[in-house]
């Protein structure tokens, strides 16, 4: 008798529509679209992006020699603008986070490319641990934004 009124009422559901999954139902919040950095060499900036950073790159609607862009998730990107006049001071606080599935395989790769990082304090090429245990390191791309990696395996 349970298993046809449970059956009825899950038959009532799916008629009206209404959903069985609890996560539907949760509150909706934003998710990140893309972040836009503004740099003054796309090429530089581009085959950095792709070759050291090891985003993807993707089709970009424009065409127009100006834009890259990078896809970093299911639905976010990084977008490269070029037009800037010069590359500017940033301060570390504002930087871009990804995280890499193995912080060793990316440090050889930024020492193959003799690309610079440090710790949070600012100790040149050290890794430092976050209190939860991930590792992280910080450098900046050809334009002076700071970019954060680390292991986090979210």
């Amino acid at each position: 008798m349970k298993q046809a009124i449970l059956a009825g009422c899950l038959l009532i559901l799916a008629l009206t529509g209404i959903s069985t999954n609890m996560n539907a139902q949760t509150k909706k919040y934003p998710s990140l679209n893309h972040m836009a950095l503004y740099v003054v060499d796309l090429d530089k900036s581009t085959a950095f992006y792709r070759d050291i950073i090891g985003l993807e790159p993707m089709e970009e609607p424009f065409k127009d020699g100006r834009h890259s862009w990078f896809k970093v998730g299911a639905h976010s990107q990084v977008h490269i603008i070029s037009g800037a006049a010069s590359a500017t001071t940033h301060d570390k606080n504002t930087h871009l986070c990804f995280s890499v599935p193995s912080m060793k395989e990316f440090l050889a790769v930024l020492q193959a490319h003799h690309v610079a990082w440090e710790d949070w304090p600012g100790k040149a090429g050290a890794v430092n641990k976050r209190v939860d245990g991930v590792q992280q390191i910080y450098l900046r791309d050809p334009d002076g934004y700071w970019l954060e990696i680390n292991d986090d395996k979210y």
